[in-house]
Protein backbone atom coordinates (compact mmCIF):
# COMPACT_ATOMS: atom_id res chain seq x y z
CA UNK A 1 0.00 0.00 0.00
CA UNK A 2 1.07 3.17 -1.03
CA UNK A 3 -0.64 6.61 0.29
CA UNK A 4 -1.19 10.09 -1.49
CA UNK A 5 -2.53 12.85 1.22
CA UNK A 6 -4.30 15.77 -0.10
CA UNK A 7 -4.24 19.51 1.12
CA UNK A 8 -2.63 20.48 4.33
CA UNK A 9 -4.17 17.75 6.32
CA UNK A 10 -2.79 14.73 4.17
CA UNK A 11 0.26 16.29 3.77
CA UNK A 12 0.88 16.36 7.76
CA UNK A 13 -0.67 13.31 8.14
CA UNK A 14 1.30 11.38 5.39
CA UNK A 15 4.54 12.86 7.11
CA UNK A 16 3.53 10.58 10.38
CA UNK A 17 2.60 7.60 7.57
CA UNK A 18 6.79 7.85 5.94
CA UNK A 19 7.90 8.10 9.82
CA UNK A 20 6.10 3.62 9.80
CA UNK A 21 7.87 2.64 6.73
CA UNK A 22 5.17 3.59 3.95
CA UNK A 23 5.53 5.14 0.69
CA UNK A 24 3.90 8.55 0.45
CA UNK A 25 3.12 11.47 -1.69
CA UNK A 26 2.03 14.90 -0.85
CA UNK A 27 -0.43 17.12 -3.47
CA UNK A 28 -0.65 20.71 -1.57
CA UNK A 29 0.77 23.91 -1.95
CA UNK A 30 2.84 24.18 1.21
CA UNK A 31 6.54 23.69 0.39
CA UNK A 32 7.28 20.38 1.20
CA UNK A 33 4.72 19.02 -0.62
CA UNK A 34 6.26 16.20 -3.20
CA UNK A 35 3.90 17.81 -5.78
CA UNK A 36 3.06 21.88 -5.65
CA UNK A 37 -0.60 22.88 -6.32
CA UNK A 38 -1.10 26.28 -6.65
CA UNK A 39 -2.97 28.54 -4.76
CA UNK A 40 -6.66 28.93 -5.59
CA UNK A 41 -9.44 31.05 -4.23
CA UNK A 42 -12.32 28.85 -4.86
CA UNK A 43 -13.31 25.22 -5.22
CA UNK A 44 -14.23 25.95 -8.84
CA UNK A 45 -10.74 26.85 -9.69
CA UNK A 46 -9.50 24.19 -7.90
CA UNK A 47 -11.25 22.04 -10.08
CA UNK A 48 -9.56 23.74 -13.31
CA UNK A 49 -6.01 23.71 -12.55
CA UNK A 50 -3.61 21.52 -14.66
CA UNK A 51 -0.90 19.57 -12.97
CA UNK A 52 1.39 16.85 -14.33
CA UNK A 53 0.85 13.96 -12.50
CA UNK A 54 2.94 11.76 -14.67
CA UNK A 55 5.28 10.99 -12.03
CA UNK A 56 3.88 10.47 -9.30
CA UNK A 57 1.55 7.58 -11.34
CA UNK A 58 5.30 6.47 -12.78
CA UNK A 59 6.64 6.16 -9.02
CA UNK A 60 3.23 4.42 -7.20
CA UNK A 61 4.03 0.39 -7.70
CA UNK A 62 1.52 -0.98 -5.17
CA UNK A 63 -1.71 -1.63 -6.71
CA UNK A 64 -3.47 -0.29 -3.22
CA UNK A 65 -3.59 3.21 -2.43
CA UNK A 66 -5.01 4.91 0.59
CA UNK A 67 -5.69 8.36 -0.47
CA UNK A 68 -5.94 11.12 2.78
CA UNK A 69 -7.93 14.45 2.92
CA UNK A 70 -9.70 16.60 5.21
CA UNK A 71 -13.14 18.38 3.24
CA UNK A 72 -12.30 21.85 4.31
CA UNK A 73 -9.94 22.83 1.81
CA UNK A 74 -10.46 24.15 -1.40
CA UNK A 75 -7.56 21.73 -3.07
CA UNK A 76 -10.74 18.92 -2.32
CA UNK A 77 -12.13 20.46 -5.68
CA UNK A 78 -9.36 18.97 -7.08
CA UNK A 79 -9.52 15.56 -5.70
CA UNK A 80 -11.48 13.33 -7.88
CA UNK A 81 -9.58 14.45 -11.23
CA UNK A 82 -6.46 13.72 -9.14
CA UNK A 83 -7.79 10.04 -8.45
CA UNK A 84 -9.30 9.40 -11.88
CA UNK A 85 -4.94 9.21 -12.76
CA UNK A 86 -5.46 5.85 -10.27
CA UNK A 87 -8.28 4.44 -11.33
CA UNK A 88 -6.70 0.98 -11.97
CA UNK A 89 -5.89 0.86 -8.75
CA UNK A 90 -7.56 -0.27 -5.74
CA UNK A 91 -8.49 3.05 -3.72
CA UNK A 92 -9.39 3.56 -0.36
CA UNK A 93 -9.95 6.93 1.36
CA UNK A 94 -9.12 7.88 4.64
CA UNK A 95 -11.58 11.04 5.32
CA UNK A 96 -11.01 13.96 8.03
CA UNK A 97 -14.13 15.60 8.90
CA UNK A 98 -12.80 18.95 10.72
CA UNK A 99 -15.00 20.23 13.94
CA UNK A 100 -17.17 22.30 11.63
CA UNK A 101 -18.34 24.76 14.48
CA UNK A 102 -14.74 26.49 14.06
CA UNK A 103 -16.16 26.95 9.69
CA UNK A 104 -17.25 29.60 8.32
CA UNK A 105 -20.45 29.27 6.29
CA UNK A 106 -19.10 28.43 2.85
CA UNK A 107 -16.58 25.90 4.38
CA UNK A 108 -19.56 23.64 6.08
CA UNK A 109 -21.29 23.63 2.51
CA UNK A 110 -17.73 22.36 1.14
CA UNK A 111 -17.25 20.25 3.31
CA UNK A 112 -20.78 18.51 3.12
CA UNK A 113 -20.52 18.35 -0.88
CA UNK A 114 -17.14 16.64 -0.54
CA UNK A 115 -18.13 14.05 1.55
CA UNK A 116 -21.38 13.08 0.51
CA UNK A 117 -19.66 12.90 -3.07
CA UNK A 118 -16.84 10.32 -1.55
CA UNK A 119 -19.63 7.96 -0.22
CA UNK A 120 -21.57 8.23 -2.90
CA UNK A 121 -18.45 7.23 -5.03
CA UNK A 122 -17.45 4.66 -2.52
CA UNK A 123 -21.34 2.78 -2.44
CA UNK A 124 -20.56 2.56 -6.58
CA UNK A 125 -17.21 0.64 -6.05
CA UNK A 126 -15.26 3.43 -7.37
CA UNK A 127 -13.32 3.34 -3.86
CA UNK A 128 -13.02 0.12 -2.04
CA UNK A 129 -13.87 1.66 0.71
CA UNK A 130 -14.19 5.19 2.87
CA UNK A 131 -12.57 5.76 6.21
CA UNK A 132 -14.57 8.52 7.94
CA UNK A 133 -12.75 10.24 11.19
CA UNK A 134 -13.83 13.60 12.75
CA UNK A 135 -11.71 15.68 14.63
CA UNK A 136 -13.81 16.55 17.01
CA UNK A 137 -14.89 12.87 17.98
CA UNK A 138 -11.00 11.91 18.26
CA UNK A 139 -10.47 14.82 20.28
CA UNK A 140 -13.17 14.04 22.37
CA UNK A 141 -10.91 10.92 23.08
CA UNK A 142 -7.60 12.37 24.03
CA UNK A 143 -7.19 13.80 27.35
CA UNK A 144 -3.99 15.65 27.16
CA UNK A 145 -5.40 17.78 24.03
CA UNK A 146 -4.32 21.62 23.52
CA UNK A 147 -4.99 24.34 21.20
CA UNK A 148 -1.39 23.98 20.59
CA UNK A 149 -0.96 20.25 20.09
CA UNK A 150 -4.59 20.19 18.69
CA UNK A 151 -3.73 18.78 14.94
CA UNK A 152 -0.49 17.16 15.67
CA UNK A 153 -2.49 14.79 18.76
CA UNK A 154 -5.16 14.29 16.18
CA UNK A 155 -3.03 13.29 13.30
CA UNK A 156 -1.24 10.76 15.63
CA UNK A 157 -4.45 8.61 16.69
CA UNK A 158 -5.50 8.58 12.86
CA UNK A 159 -2.28 6.68 12.00
CA UNK A 160 -2.13 4.49 14.97
CA UNK A 161 -5.81 3.47 15.37
CA UNK A 162 -4.80 3.25 11.36
CA UNK A 163 -2.23 0.98 11.62
CA UNK A 164 -3.06 -0.85 14.35
CA UNK A 165 -6.21 -2.19 12.56
CA UNK A 166 -4.62 -2.82 9.31
CA UNK A 167 -2.40 -4.65 10.76
CA UNK A 168 -4.97 -6.85 12.86
CA UNK A 169 -7.71 -6.96 9.71
CA UNK A 170 -4.33 -8.94 8.02
CA UNK A 171 -3.91 -11.27 11.16
CA UNK A 172 -5.27 -14.38 11.59
CA UNK A 173 -7.04 -14.51 15.06
CA UNK A 174 -6.38 -17.25 17.60
CA UNK A 175 -10.20 -17.40 17.90
CA UNK A 176 -13.22 -15.77 16.17
CA UNK A 177 -15.76 -15.90 13.65
CA UNK A 178 -14.82 -12.24 11.34
CA UNK A 179 -15.33 -12.70 7.95
CA UNK A 180 -14.75 -9.78 5.58
CA UNK A 181 -17.64 -7.19 6.02
CA UNK A 182 -20.23 -7.28 2.72
CA UNK A 183 -19.71 -5.77 -0.27
CA UNK A 184 -21.99 -3.21 -0.12
CA UNK A 185 -21.09 -2.05 3.64
CA UNK A 186 -18.34 0.12 2.04
CA UNK A 187 -18.55 3.01 4.26
CA UNK A 188 -16.83 2.70 7.77
CA UNK A 189 -14.91 3.81 11.31
CA UNK A 190 -13.33 2.84 13.92
CA UNK A 191 -14.03 2.73 17.36
CA UNK A 192 -12.58 1.62 21.10
CA UNK A 193 -14.08 -0.29 23.26
CA UNK A 194 -14.11 -0.48 26.96
CA UNK A 195 -14.12 -3.84 28.52
CA UNK A 196 -14.80 -2.42 31.92
CA UNK A 197 -18.26 -0.13 31.49
CA UNK A 198 -19.06 -1.58 27.79
CA UNK A 199 -18.46 1.73 26.48
CA UNK A 200 -17.94 2.35 22.88
CA UNK A 201 -16.19 5.39 21.69
CA UNK A 202 -16.64 5.86 17.73
CA UNK A 203 -14.08 8.17 15.50
CA UNK A 204 -17.25 9.26 13.62
CA UNK A 205 -20.52 8.45 14.63
CA UNK A 206 -21.84 6.53 11.87
CA UNK A 207 -25.68 5.97 11.38
CA UNK A 208 -27.51 3.10 10.44
CA UNK A 209 -24.21 0.67 11.22
CA UNK A 210 -24.82 -3.03 9.46
CA UNK A 211 -21.50 -4.50 10.81
CA UNK A 212 -19.59 -4.40 13.54
CA UNK A 213 -15.96 -6.17 13.82
CA UNK A 214 -14.79 -6.24 17.43
CA UNK A 215 -11.14 -6.92 17.36
CA UNK A 216 -10.09 -8.11 21.29
CA UNK A 217 -5.75 -7.91 21.63
CA UNK A 218 -5.23 -9.28 25.08
CA UNK A 219 -2.02 -10.23 26.96
CA UNK A 220 -0.54 -13.77 27.15
CA UNK A 221 -1.67 -13.62 30.42
CA UNK A 222 -5.19 -12.93 29.88
CA UNK A 223 -5.66 -15.42 27.01
CA UNK A 224 -3.92 -18.00 29.66
CA UNK A 225 -6.85 -17.31 32.23
CA UNK A 226 -9.01 -19.79 33.48
CA UNK A 227 -12.73 -19.04 34.01
CA UNK A 228 -15.33 -17.23 32.33
CA UNK A 229 -13.55 -15.14 29.92
CA UNK A 230 -15.29 -16.46 26.72
CA UNK A 231 -18.82 -16.04 28.61
CA UNK A 232 -17.66 -12.45 29.55
CA UNK A 233 -17.18 -11.94 26.22
CA UNK A 234 -20.35 -13.32 24.43
CA UNK A 235 -22.35 -10.99 26.77
CA UNK A 236 -20.58 -8.51 26.08
CA UNK A 237 -21.05 -8.59 22.33
CA UNK A 238 -24.60 -9.86 22.47
CA UNK A 239 -25.73 -6.22 24.68
CA UNK A 240 -23.30 -4.12 21.90
CA UNK A 241 -25.56 -5.75 19.22
CA UNK A 242 -27.99 -2.70 18.06
CA UNK A 243 -31.10 -4.59 16.32
CA UNK A 244 -31.73 -8.09 15.18
CA UNK A 245 -30.24 -7.10 11.83
CA UNK A 246 -26.90 -5.94 12.69
CA UNK A 247 -24.14 -8.59 12.16
CA UNK A 248 -21.35 -8.92 15.34
CA UNK A 249 -18.35 -10.49 14.76
CA UNK A 250 -14.71 -10.66 16.69
CA UNK A 251 -11.31 -11.95 17.16
CA UNK A 252 -8.69 -13.12 19.57
CA UNK A 253 -5.34 -11.53 19.09
CA UNK A 254 -2.07 -12.63 20.79
CA UNK A 255 -0.13 -9.15 22.15
CA UNK A 256 2.86 -8.56 23.46
CA UNK A 257 1.73 -5.92 25.87
CA UNK A 258 0.40 -6.79 29.56
CA UNK A 259 -2.96 -4.24 28.96
CA UNK A 260 -5.76 -5.40 27.13
CA UNK A 261 -7.36 -3.36 24.21
CA UNK A 262 -10.04 -3.87 21.91
CA UNK A 263 -10.68 -1.94 18.91
CA UNK A 264 -13.98 -1.94 16.76
CA UNK A 265 -14.60 -1.45 12.79
CA UNK A 266 -17.98 0.04 11.94
CA UNK A 267 -19.52 -0.85 8.01
CA UNK A 268 -22.50 1.19 6.84
CA UNK A 269 -23.93 1.72 3.44
CA UNK A 270 -25.56 4.46 4.91
CA UNK A 271 -24.43 7.95 3.36
CA UNK A 272 -23.90 9.78 6.73
CA UNK A 273 -24.57 13.44 7.50
CA UNK A 274 -23.16 16.16 9.07
CA UNK A 275 -23.67 15.13 12.54
CA UNK A 276 -23.54 11.22 11.80
CA UNK A 277 -26.70 10.62 13.29
CA UNK A 278 -28.74 11.45 10.75
CA UNK A 279 -29.13 9.72 6.90
CA UNK A 280 -29.02 11.38 3.37
CA UNK A 281 -30.79 8.64 1.40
Amino acid sequence: MEVIGIGNAGREICKLFKHKGYNTYSIDNHGDASIKFPKVKTIEEAEKVQIDLTGLKNNVKSDEILCIMAGSGLITGACLKILENFKDKQINFLYIQPDTSFMNNSGRVRERVIRNVLQEFARSGLFNKIWMVSNKSISNLLSDISIDNYFEKINEKILDIWHQMRYYSKATPLMGNMEEPQEQNRIATFGLYNLSDEAEQEFYELDKVREKHFYFIFSEETLKETGNVLDLVSRKLEKARDGEFQEVSYGFFSSRYSVDKVYIMYYTNHIQSETGKRSVL
